[in-house]
């Protein structure tokens, strides 16, 4: 009796390291301290930009505001030259390019950097110099389209949109995924509801 005992002791004490060390060392060395932790990325020297969609506009770049980026119809694209200064820039605020553009959605082969007369970079796509308007304040402001008949919203492939989606970009044509939303003022916030596809950059 004693020795089925010992038998049964041992094969329980068998059992319970081995439930022990399985969990404990993964195979081919030791587990880190305090397990596996991953890093945030650090974003500290980026400058975010993204693309959001309107029915009435189509697919167009902000800023990390989700405020419009526009393009100078009396810019120069190749080279790249700004012919917005003084108090023109007041009003349109070169968008600046002192940290690492970085933009969903956008190709970044497209985007560029321009040394203005004063010093500072500005973000280029397409060659176009960008700039956001001092008027447009919260997400889904676009006060700044069509002003004076030389400013344009950008589309994500550096296009100008000067009358809707239509003119925006010519790979969202075929994408036969009409948006559900109601036609929103291009002053209105985009809407929540499922956009067309987003171009392929």
């Amino acid at each position: 009796m004693r020795r089925g005992q010992a038998i049964t002791a041992l094969a329980a004490l068998a059992v319970s390291l081995t439930a022990c060390g399985s969990g404990s060392t993964p195979p081919g060395g030791a587990a880190a301290p305090g397990g596996l932790q991953a890093k945030n990325a650090d974003l500290s020297g980026v400058n975010n930009y993204f693309i959001a969609n309107t029915e009435q506009m189509g697919w167009f770049i902000t800023d990390a505001e989700g405020l419009p980026l526009y393009r100078f119809d009396k810019d120069v694209p190749k080279p790249s030259k700004s012919n917005c200064e003084g108090e023109c820039a007041k009003a349109w605020k070169p968008v600046l390019a002192d940290k690492t553009p970085m933009a969903t959605g956008v190709d970044p082969i497209s985007m560029g950097v321009l040394t203005r007369p004063d010093g500072t970079k500005q973000l280029t796509i397409a060659g176009y110099p960008q700039y956001t308007y001092a008027e447009d304040k919260v997400a889904g402001d676009m006060k700044g389209q069509g002003k004076g008949g030389t400013w344009w919203v950008t589309a994500p492939n550096g296009a100008k949109i000067t009358g809707g989606k239509a003119q925006n970009n010519t790979q969202n044509k075929s994408s036969g995924t009409p948006s559900t939303s109601p036609t929103s003022p291009a002053g209105q916030t985009p809407s929540s509801a499922t956009p067309p596809a987003a171009p392929g950059y």
